[in-house]
């Protein structure tokens, strides 16, 4: 009889211990959701819960990424709109150098070469923009140099005495080596006589912003209004050697390189203006990818966020079971050591 009582008392105090191990691991649990505001994953209501909070977390971790992605390629698009402003403001300059230096007299001293080159290797450092280790000019060939060498390096394009309209190979307006063509392209361009949209094509930078869109941005070192901008300041640059041997073609190559360049600013203030709208275009994303983060979010809280009352609550009745519980012991512990003495 005594064994029988024995064995039942310790059965009693080892069912004792593991419910107080098992009420210290809910209050603990209890506990970290209070410090965390977040309901533990074994603590959700239901398995469907579960298995929506799963998918939700997936989905905001995608909406995360193409955000980061995104904002990337605004802050390229940013240095977009600051460098064609730059190229604007060199391109405008060129044009006030070439009116100044359109009277003969004032050419003859003020080297107008010198500021010509000056001036290409102004817009070939824009140019050779890098984001970190992307060049920002070079579309999708983005780890190599757009260009081959310096600007100021182009050599002599249109000979001394070359007339404008006349002189073969001196075009009048230039015909721009476009995106797709397969003939050969400007010196200056670091490729090969190969297919130019292969290399430079803005159109093939793009991005996904969502798992079924994608957007293209970008600017491009063989786009028509870099191109012809160049094209005019070489013009106007190679016009110098008739200043003093025939003042009259002088004048005439000046104002031809005047004209290109007038096109040729409007074509980059175009390019601007296109940029403009991929910056207004991908605001337009960021904002949308921000009200689905948001949405989320949200949904994320309402499942996963643990009730601060209701916790409190648990938690002051879980410590109270476990008083009672450590009493019971106790008491427990007592009456076996009264029948051992016996």
């Amino acid at each position: 009889m005594t064994a029988i009582t024995g064995t039942s008392q310790l059965a009693r105090q080892m069912s004792l211990t593991r419910n107080i191990s098992l009420l210290n691991t809910m209050l603990n649990q209890q506990n970290q959701q209070l410090g965390t505001g977040i309901k533990l994953d074994g603590l959700l209501s239901t398995p469907n819960q579960a298995l929506e909070l799963g998918q939700l977390k997936s989905k905001l971790g995608s909406v995360e990424n193409y955000a980061s992605a995104t904002q990337t390629a605004m802050n390229r698009v940013e240095l977009y709109a600051v460098s064609l402003e730059q190229i604007i403001d060199i391109a405008i300059e060129a044009k006030d150098t070439m009116i100044k230096n359109r009277d003969t007299s004032f050419a003859s001293t003020s080297a107008p070469a010198v500021q010509a080159n000056s001036l290409l290797d102004q817009i070939g450092g824009i140019l050779q923009l890098k984001d970190g280790t992307r060049y920002l000019f070079a579309g999708t060939n983005y780890t190599d140099n757009p260009l081959n060498g310096s600007l100021s390096g182009i050599p002599t394009t249109y000979a001394a005495g070359a007339i404008p309209g006349v002189t073969p190979g001196y075009d009048d307006p230039l015909t721009v080596v476009p995106d797709g063509a397969t003939v050969p392209q400007p010196s200056y361009l670091n490729t090969t006589p190969a297919d130019l949209q292969n290399f430079y094509d803005y159109s093939d930078v793009q991005l996904y912003v969502d798992d079924a869109e994608q957007v293209s941005y970008g600017v491009s070192a063989v786009e028509p209004g870099i191109q012809r901008a160049i094209d005019a300041i070489v013009r106007f640059r190679d016009a110098t050697a008739d200043i003093s041997t025939d003042p009259t073609n002088y004048q005439t190559r000046v104002d031809d390189a005047l004209k290109q360049l007038e096109t040729a600013i409007g074509e980059l203030q175009t390019m601007a203006s296109r940029n403009g709208y991929k910056q207004q275009q991908l605001t337009e994303i960021q904002d949308r990818q921000a009200r689905a983060k948001d949405l989320l979010t949200i949904r994320i809280g309402e499942i996963q966020n643990a009730d601060t009352a209701e916790v409190s609550t648990a938690i002051a009745n879980l410590q109270t079971a476990l008083e009672a519980s450590y009493v019971i012991t106790n008491q427990t512990l007592s009456l076996s050591l009264v029948n051992y003495l016996k």
